[in-house]
């Protein structure tokens, strides 16, 4: 998990396959299954991380990234 902002941007950087500076569905599931998360766990992070036009920008992510963490987190108590 990315701890320190140099960390997320790196990782930010290295899922956004295509430069653009946001990430696709696509790019953020590659990131969630990694955890291994289900279709419905991806699904809900995707939706209550992404704006409008269904993309992550770096700050949605690193939003991303904390949840993920705390959740991580509460399935091990």
């Amino acid at each position: 998990m990315c701890d320190s902002a140099k960390d997320i941007v790196e990782k930010f950087k290295a899922l956004d396959k295509d430069g653009s500076g946001k990430l696709d569905v696509s790019e953020a599931t590659e990131e969630l299954k990694s955890h291994g998360m289900g279709e419905k766990e991806i699904e809900f992070f995707i939706n209550s991380s992404s704006g409008d036009d269904e993309q992550i920008d770096i700050g949605e992510f690193a939003g991303l990234l904390l949840k993920l963490k705390v959740y991580e987190q509460r399935k091990k108590s």
